[in-house]
């Protein structure tokens, strides 16, 4: 897919495709934003601008060899880093310093994408600091982070920082109305695309999760729950705290669980629904939600929203979130501790 097909992120296609265009790419990109916006196929269509042999104005053909490789992520001269249970590792990095020592194959250059660079463990951060400060020629790395700032400084000051946005409530409605959905996510309306939508912030990953039923009603739920923690018995609040533990989806989870705190701190302060934020859940069920929790005071609703950034933070360290859900919903409920 060539450059000029990302969607909703114009400062990043132009700075790209200038990039490509002049020759002039930096040894290290950062791609920061919102998780589900792009990043990831962004840096795979730069990939493919960048090593393909039958540009067109520029931009990748996307029929070449090269460009179809990077597309299936079969491209001998690219490497493609996920992190493996929460961290991206030592041995990872290693890999990446054998793989950027050999000269690339069929392009000009070498390319290694780290996804949720911000999982880089302290032991993997400091080696690849160590590979950033040696300057490779034929070897760009694009970093991609939604939570940037858990980055070493030392990294990020290796960094050209590219920023994606949120994408408007309109263009996600507009994706999904043009996507070739699969059957599982069974028969899509256009109230099922408006709900993905509200639920999504902006990212077209989280669209695609809401866009199933069981989702949108186990956070429904979920939602519902939390809001009366503060009414609830301790065994309710650790029956919850066990559900929450259990799930899958961690980022989405905590980016849910962020914007309500997030939202009943604006209610806190009389300024929910005051302002107009594209990107804000907006269904009746949530806004109801959000001002029964927002009746704790205000200085409650930051200690938990500390509290929440604090197990998120901890969860690339091996954290056992099970019980750090326990304290946080038990003390939500029991009232101590919270200040």
């Amino acid at each position: 897919m060539p450059l000029a097909d990302i969607y909703g992120q114009a400062l990043a296609r132009e700075r790209l495709l200038n990039m490509v265009v002049r020759d002039r790419v930096p040894q290290t990109l950062l791609f920061a934003g919102p998780e589900g916006v792009g990043k990831n196929l962004a840096a795979r269509m730069f990939a493919q601008a960048l090593s393909c042999r039958q540009r067109i104005d520029g931009d990748a053909c996307g029929s070449c060899p090269a460009c179809i490789q990077i597309e299936r992520k079969l491209y001998p001269d690219m490497l493609i880093v996920t992190a493996e249970k929460q961290q991206i590792k030592i041995g990872q990095v290693a890999e990446i310093r054998e793989f950027i020592s050999f000269a690339p194959l069929v392009g000009e250059r070498r390319i290694v994408i780290i996804e949720e660079a911000h999982k880089l463990n302290n032991v993997a951060a400091n080696a690849l600091l160590k590979t950033l400060e040696e300057p490779f020629p034929t070897v760009l790395f694009i970093l991609l982070s939604h939570r940037h700032s858990l980055l070493l400084a030392t990294i990020l000051s290796r960094c050209m920082l590219l920023p994606f946005v949120s994408l408007r409530k309109t263009a996600v409605i507009e994706i999904l109305e043009g996507l070739e959905l699969v059957p599982e996510y069974g028969e899509i309306t256009a109230t099922g695309i408006a709900d993905a939508a509200a639920w999504s912030g902006g990212s077209m990953g989280r669209a695609l999760f809401f866009l199933r039923d069981e989702n949108l009603h186990w956070f429904s739920d979920f939602i519902g729950k939390f809001s009366q923690l503060p009414q609830a018995t301790l065994n309710q609040a650790l029956d919850l705290a066990e559900i929450a533990a259990q799930f899958k989806e961690r980022e989405v989870l905590f980016f849910i669980m962020r914007s309500f705190l997030h939202d009943t701190l604006l209610a806190a302060r009389g300024l929910y629904g005051t302002r107009a934020d594209d990107m804000r859940i907006e269904t009746s069920f949530w806004s109801e939600a959000v001002l029964v929790f927002a009746a704790l005071p205000e200085s409650v609703l930051k200690s938990i929203r500390r509290r929440l950034l604090d197990v998120e933070k901890a969860q690339g360290i091996n954290v056992n979130l099970r019980i750090a859900f326990d304290a946080l919903f038990s003390a939500v409920a029991t009232g101590r501790d919270m200040v």
